[in-house]
């Protein structure tokens, strides 16, 4: 994929949500000027301004950097040494992600490997939202999942199933030890 692309991503998406310029800025906290600028440009946004967008247009940070054109339509098979780290929305404080499946044309899931660092205070990760389902399977450690107001100690083996319209973040419970997840996004 080309980052070229995501300009124009950004500006399909918001008309076909049929979002203007000034109401993209009214949730991103961006000016309409800096978020046309963005519109008009073969250069992509920092990661932080592209995270305020994504919110903005509820979708996943990582929708601007799938390549579309490797959509499949037969079954799709990655081997544990081919799975590719993809930039995520919190790829910035250290959580690393990896693509579980390939993209397949008018696929309803995004399930993604997701390694959760140590050492991160809870207070400094973001809550995140996106519209439809989620569901996060512990592969390796212990999480902490805050959903709303209330907190959850989620052990290896354990598994959540919640609808992700409503803030949410993981963190590792383990302040020495990072976490495994397999997360599955409905799209």
């Amino acid at each position: 994929m080309e980052y070229t692309t995501i300009y124009q991503k950004i500006k399909q998406l918001r008309l076909k949500r049929k979002i203007t310029i000034q109401d993209l800025s009214a949730k991103t906290g961006l000016t309409p000027g800096y978020l046309s600028k963005i519109e008009n440009s073969e250069k992509p946004p920092p990661i932080p301004t592209l995270v305020k967008i994504a919110y903005a247009l509820n979708v996943h940070i990582s929708f601007f950097f799938e390549d579309d054109s490797e959509a499949e339509e037969g079954p799709s098979l990655i081997r544990k040494n081919e799975r590719k780290e993809i930039i995520g929305d919190y790829t910035h404080l250290g959580y690393r992600y990896q693509a579980v499946i390939k993209k397949m044309a008018n696929g309803a899931i995004k399930p993604l490997i997701i390694a959760l660092p140590d050492k991160r205070d809870p207070e400094k990760i973001p809550y995140n939202y996106h519209d439809g389902e989620e569901m996060i399977y512990v592969l390796r450690g212990k999480m902490k999942f805050y959903y709303g107001d209330e907190t959850y100690t989620v052990e290896e083996g354990d598994c959540l199933h919640f609808n992700s319209t409503v803030p949410h973040k993981v963190v590792a419970a383990d302040e020495n030890q990072e976490a495994i997840i397999l997360s599955v996004l409905s799209l």
